[in-house]
């Protein structure tokens, strides 16, 4: 009996955090969302617009994201050509909150606004996000340019893949809906 204790106890001291504890996700709020539109658009958030997912845009959704559930409409923030979306992906278990500005169809920001997973939170940091400016949504729905990784936070980097490529996917879509709506005129 005592040996199953003494190896019971050596086994507990030798792992680095108790076997019990789980990596609990942590919301972490960097930037209120507000804030974030009213810096990018240069003025205070007026009342957001919104795009409905009907079945001619639902296809490409579904790519993009890699997934056949997802919110009806998506808001959005707009001043001239330049929108901002603030959109929640799912990361590895919980949703990660980015802030993404796009104007000329090339993203000008993509910012981290709340983070909930329990690791992988250095996407937050510029030197990772910086990686999506000017970038653009191909024909292939791909982002034009490569996005490094960061090891230990796949599942996070490729939420905000998504998000950027969802956010440039739907800024067109809003800007041919006005071009369409202006002929129409």
């Amino acid at each position: 009996m005592r040996v199953l204790l003494f190896i019971l106890l050596s086994l507990l001291m030798l792992c680095p955090f108790p076997v019990w504890a789980k990596g609990e996700p942590i919301e972490e709020n960097y930037v209120k969302a507000t804030d974030y539109i009213s810096t990018a658009l240069g003025k205070k958030p007026e009342k957001p617009g919104v795009i409905w997912i009907t079945k001619d845009i639902r296809p490409d959704i579904r790519v993009i994201l890699r997934k056949k559930i997802f919110p009806l409409r998506y808001r959005y923030y707009r001043n001239e050509d330049r929108t901002v979306w603030i959109l929640a992906v799912v990361g590895r278990t919980m949703p990660i909150t980015a802030g993404i500005t796009i104007e000329a169809g090339k993203i000008l920001d993509l910012t981290v606004l709340t983070y909930r997973e329990s690791r992988g939170s250095e996407i937050r940091f510029p030197a990772y996000s910086n990686q999506f400016n000017d970038a653009e949504l191909t024909e292939k729905l791909r982002l034009s340019k490569p996005i490094n990784g960061i090891s230990g936070a796949t599942m996070s980097t490729n939420a905000m893949k998504k998000a950027s490529r969802l956010a440039l996917y739907l800024h067109n879509k809003v800007l041919e809906k006005d071009v369409s709506s202006t002929k129409k005129q």
